[in-house]
């Protein structure tokens, strides 16, 4: 459904600098409007006022955001800014590193782990000239969908707060959704970007895999971890896209591609392309994810898009279980230190999958990553062969559920809450979600857009088409707003 009407927002200008935009802050500090140290101010009072509800945040870096954005006020004055994102306050899931602060991969094993430099993905905001305002919650080892933490408790979702946020980035989709911040690190091994973006009513893109460097970030699965921005909009994830990108030596699946500005072509619009409905994944949506969907799908149209239906992935029925097997086998190895102390200090849910990932066969990973191989070829054969410019599909088959409605189920093989994003891990193509309604209940709904391989500015510029066309990614909260 999307007649919901939660609160809505009228940023530029308005008394609510926490609800504005990337593009809105910039353009006011650009303005002298708006200084970053207010605006970095406003919103350390936000995580101070909410975050008792939420745990959006498991450290807030307090003294170092407001030095930051001291100097990027500083640089205002002197007519030197940076570019759109400096004096722009962040929140980093907490499993990428940064220097001189804890960064616990949402486990006790590393509750007092201070690493001495900053992940690249983090160095490069602030390079941008960004304020890191702290580090937002994750699934423990970034290993679920909930972020239903055992050590450093649940993050609840800013428009039901008995619900998930979604996860392992739920911290920063939560925190974004809830005025805690204008931009957030995630990463995304089979939906920890998208699943949050959809469940918390925010925009979030998982690019093409090598495009942004995970050196410094925790590792889930070398095979499958992307890492990238969550913002309020698409041109807002955009300008966080274009800090964020670029070869890293570091990281040895970084991929040296030309950079581009992201933001370059995406007010193009639409018409004339081409999308392709995958059925499959559409049918396993409830009816009020459906009804959203095929509400987009009007709006695509109207646009001037011409909309079609294909199946990509026909004789490919385990790609769930493709990525289980390699994410458990790969995670089980990173962390094999940590799985044999005594006593445990990982969660026995998460212990227990570890665990069975060390006790699965060579020949299984050895299958699933020749399965990954072949999907990752159907489906880029699928757009290339058929003249189609991207998928589209429901985020989510669902809205966000309890948070205390079955709380392992999330590290089963057979769940399938998350069943849609996991294929685009697999495909290492991008894939965006973007706030497309509401269900009966006002939980945000989400809409993905998947592209070919390095095509991510085409995601953008489809996902930014949608959004001036729309107004779901301006609604806010109404307990938050």
């Amino acid at each position: 459904m999307t007649t919901a009407t939660p609160d809505s927002t009228t940023a530029a200008g308005g008394s609510k600098p926490v609800f504005l935009s990337i593009e809105e802050a910039a353009a006011e500090m650009d303005a002298g409007r708006l200084s970053a140290v207010d605006l970095t101010e406003a919103i350390l009072e936000r995580i101070d006022e909410t975050d008792d509800q939420l745990n959006s945040y498991v450290l807030v870096m307090k003294e170092s955001a407001l030095a930051e954005a001291e100097a990027s006020a500083e640089r205002a004055r002197a007519g030197k800014r940076l570019g759109p994102l400096d004096g722009i306050p962040m929140g980093i899931k907490d499993i990428y590193d940064t220097a001189g602060y804890v960064t616990t991969n949402g486990t006790a094993a590393h509750r007092f782990r201070v690493p001495a430099a900053d992940s690249t993905a983090v160095a490069r905001l602030r390079a941008a000239g960004s304020v890191v305002v702290g580090k937002t919650n994750t699934h423990e080892l970034a290993m679920g969908g909930t972020t239903n933490n055992k050590h450093y408790g649940p993050t609840h979702n800013p428009w039901m707060l008995g619900r998930i946020p979604g996860g392992s980035s739920g911290g920063s989709g939560s925190a974004l959704a809830a005025g805690q911040a204008l931009g957030a690190l995630g990463t995304d091994t089979g939906g920890s970007i998208r699943g949050p973006a959809s469940y918390c009513g925010i925009s979030g893109i998982k690019p093409t895999y090598g495009l942004s460097s995970r050196a410094g970030v925790a590792p889930l699965s070398h095979t499958l971890d992307h890492t990238g921005p969550m913002a309020r909009t698409a041109l807002d994830c955009a300008l966080m896209l274009n800090a964020l990108q670029g070869y890293d030596a570091a990281d040895l699946d970084s991929v040296d591609h030309p950079t581009e500005d992201f933001t370059a072509g995406i007010d193009a619009g639409i018409e004339g392309m081409t999308f392709a409905v995958i059925p499959s994944l559409v049918a396993v949506a409830t009816d009020d994810v459906k009804a959203a969907f095929e509400a987009s799908l009007d709006t695509l149209r109207s646009l001037g898009a011409t909309i079609t239906k294909l199946e990509p992935m026909t004789g490919v029925d385990d790609y769930r279980g493709m990525v289980m097997n390699i994410s458990a086998i790969e995670s089980s190895d990173y962390n094999e230190a940590i799985m044999r102390a005594e006593p445990p200090v990982i969660a026995a849910n998460i212990l227990a999958r570890l665990r069975n990932g060390q006790a699965m066969p060579a020949y299984l990973y050895s299958r699933a990553l020749d399965h990954r191989k072949m999907l990752e070829r159907m489906m880029e054969t699928g757009l290339k062969a058929n003249g189609i410019d991207a998928y589209l599909t429901p985020s989510t088959p669902v809205t966000a559920f309890p948070i205390d409605e079955d709380a392992d189920r999330d590290t089963s093989p057979t769940r399938a809450r998350n069943g849609i994003t996991p294929v685009f891990n697999i495909s290492r193509q991008p894939s965006m979600s973007i706030p497309n309604g509401f269900d009966s209940e006002g939980l945000p709904t989400g809409l993905m857009i998947s592209g070919a391989q390095w095509t991510d500015a085409k995601v953008l510029r489809i996902a930014h088409a949608y959004q001036q066309a729309t107004d779901f990614h301006t609604k806010r909260p109404p307990l938050f707003s």
